[in-house]
């Protein structure tokens, strides 16, 4: 499940500090019991303290991905959210490890929404995220 959390032209994205994982997004698992959508708000207000209703959906498909220690095969959905334009430009955000203990640090950012360079094959879903922004380029696409 990924979240795209967007304000007027941008994308919010955030880094790992201090290991380089890459662009990402706030992304996680469904938990049994649990609905995309609710995994939505749940992911968000977790990894980066943003407590946000109304997830509109994107776009579900399957992600598949060679890690360091396996193979992966996933269902993916992606989930649109806006927020008021007032949000800090950088914020960071300690998240703690569920697994393993420890935390993980986020530095979120904004960044320009036509080309968020995202890693790990999570810009998948920006072109239904563009037409639901602009509804007028469906038809170019």
């Amino acid at each position: 499940m990924l979240c795209f959390v967007t304000r007027p032209g941008e994308l919010l994205v955030f880094d790992h500090v201090p290991d380089d994982s890459g662009v990402q997004l706030p992304a996680g698992g469904v938990e049994p019991g649990e609905l995309p959508a609710q995994t939505a708000v749940r992911e968000l207000r977790e990894e980066s303290g943003l407590s946000l209703d109304g997830p509109r959906f994107l776009v579900s498909y399957f992600w598949e991905a060679q890690l360091p220690d396996r193979f992966t095969r996933q269902v993916c959905h992606a989930y649109a959210l806006s927020v008021p334009a007032d949000l800090p430009d950088i914020w960071d955000y300690t998240e703690a490890n569920a697994t393993g203990g420890g935390t993980y640090l986020f530095r979120f950012r904004w960044a320009d929404l036509r080309a968020p360079a995202l890693d790990w094959e999570m810009d998948a879903a920006l072109p239904h995220l563009h037409r639901l922004l602009d509804p007028s380029k469906e038809s170019s696409l």
